[in-house]
């Protein structure tokens, strides 16, 4: 009897072991198919290699990046796979695409926390954040339009645009989350090091070198370990060091009157409350990822705006006029100033920077992570596996934008109630879903100024009427290369 019951156990666990392997193997025959795309065609011709093998083998594919298996859809599953949190995880996604799984160990949510402090503490005071932001890139564009005023020719003069761009974001952004005012040079270098170090561990300049290209999963190690723990450290520390000294006064004393009280260190203490250590850390640890994300990105989107205004030249005039229009009288100083609210007015501008952010050849920009064996598309995605949607598939669709959808048309959003910093399935270079990027009305506001700034004392061009795309894989953080050439106007606007 004793021996029959063995048996009957023995035969259970056999049909388990047998299913369970057959169930294995009937998932693993339900994956989406994989796609070998070869190195060339990944770094060079992205959109093409993709698009192709979509085409092919949609709606869903498997295609293996830097050592990593990545899932790219087409256009029918975008808006599953960008909005359904609970099986798609944004947050997952985008600490694993950055290099930082590190964020996922915290005790509390890193990317929810800047997401809640730009929504609480940001927005509802662009206002007054318009005004103390507009001097600082005003004093930037203005130093840049004048190397082209103290030029006798009228051939454009060469300027190197990123360096001012980088140190107008720093400074600002200096102001917005510390309230440090005329920051010293050192300081400003400090803010756009350190900016540049984490990008340079998120990956965003992975794509470039042979080295990184070829030998990722090492090269993403070594990078981890020399920037993570010892450069950004080491660059990040004068600004740590300042929060850090301004969290100690306030848990001293109680008293925070030595901060600017808009400034988002302040806005963090009166949320924090205890400011214990952890809360400290916390703190000085939020503020190195806005520096990150506010300087590099912000950025990068000015360049790709510039470059495309100096090759699409027929647009400045109308630009100009449209400033002259919206310019309004500071009430104490009676000099033409730019506020929020004339800054919203300026539809024109909004549409041609939205129409460049449609237009840059955005590919692989937002990542999510399954949280489980997801069915997609008739296939079966595994548990935390990247996905994400083709972008140019969506920002180039002939249902949503029409027949010219994949032409560049500066005005084409006048009158349709879509800003460059709205968000939709058609258009999400601010990414989409409930972790879309906060910041972007701060970003958008931003990118005016200098706009403005820029072309209200000087005409743009490019030499060559062109400039480069240096990584087709990831124009969203990588700017083009050119070279942009200015010349005075005969009068300035303001």
């Amino acid at each position: 009897m004793s021996l029959n019951m063995y048996q009957v156990f023995f035969a259970l666990a056999v049909l388990l072991l047998v299913y369970k392997f057959f169930e294995g193997k009937s998932k693993s025959l339900n994956r989406p198919p994989i796609v070998h795309i070869s190195h060339e065609a990944l770094f060079r011709y992205p959109r093409q290699a993709y698009e192709t093998a979509l085409k092919e083998h949609g709606p869903v594919i498997g295609v293996y990046r830097k050592n990593r298996l990545e899932y790219i859809t087409d256009e029918s599953l975008a808006s599953e796979v960008l909005t359904n949190d609970a099986l798609f995880s944004a947050e997952r996604g985008t600490a694993a695409i950055l290099n930082m799984p590190i964020l996922n160990m915290l005790p509390h949510s890193f990317i929810g926390s800047l997401d809640k402090l730009i929504n609480k503490s940001v927005i509802p005071f662009m206002e007054t954040l318009v005004p103390k932001l507009a001097p600082v890139f005003e004093k930037h564009m203005f130093e840049l339009a004048a190397q082209a005023e103290a030029s006798k020719s009228d051939a454009g003069v060469p300027v190197e645009l990123a360096h001012h761009v980088h140190d107008a974001m720093a400074e600002s952004m200096l102001m917005l989350i510390i309230g440090e005012k005329n920051p010293s040079p050192e300081f400003v270098r400090a803010a756009i090091k350190v900016a540049f170090d984490v990008a340079i561990v998120a990956g965003i300049y992975q794509n470039l070198g042979y080295w990184s290209r070829t030998f990722p999963s090492t090269w993403r190690a070594f990078i981890w370990i020399k920037l993570m723990i010892f450069t950004i450290p080491w660059t990040f520390r004068n600004i740590a060091w300042r929060v850090w000294k301004d969290l100690q006064v306030v848990r001293k004393t109680g008293k925070s009157d030595h901060l600017d009280p808009v400034c988002l260190v302040s806005r963090l203490i009166q949320d924090t409350g205890s400011l214990r250590l952890k809360d400290r850390l916390w703190i000085v640890c939020l503020t190195l990822g806005i520096t990150f994300a506010s300087i590099h990105q912000t950025s990068a989107v000015i360049i790709w705006v510039v470059y495309e205004l100096g090759v699409r030249r027929e647009n400045l005039p109308l630009l100009r006029q449209e400033l002259v229009d919206i310019l309004e009288t500071d009430p104490v100083s009676g000099k033409p100033t730019l506020t929020y609210s004339s800054l919203r007015n300026a539809e024109r501008l909004d549409s041609f920077i939205r129409e460049v952010l449609r237009m840059k050849g955005d590919t692989l920009t937002i990542f999510r992570l399954t949280t489980k064996d997801v069915p997609l598309g008739g296939y079966i995605i595994p548990k935390n596996t990247l996905i994400t949607p083709m972008a140019t598939l969506l920002h180039e669709n002939t249902d949503l934008h029409g027949e010219d959808a994949k032409k560049f048309i500066g005005d084409r959003w006048m009158g349709s109630g879509k800003t460059s910093a709205s968000i939709s399935t058609g258009y999400w270079p601010f990414g989409l879903g409930r972790f879309a990027c906060p910041g972007r009305q701060l970003a958008i506001a931003e990118i005016k100024l200098m706009i403005f700034a820029l072309i209200a004392r000087a005409d743009l061009s490019m030499e060559g009427n062109k400039y480069t795309v240096i990584d087709p894989l990831n124009t969203t953080a990588v700017p083009p290369r050119g070279q942009l050439l200015l010349t005075r106007l005969d009068k300035h606007i303001f």
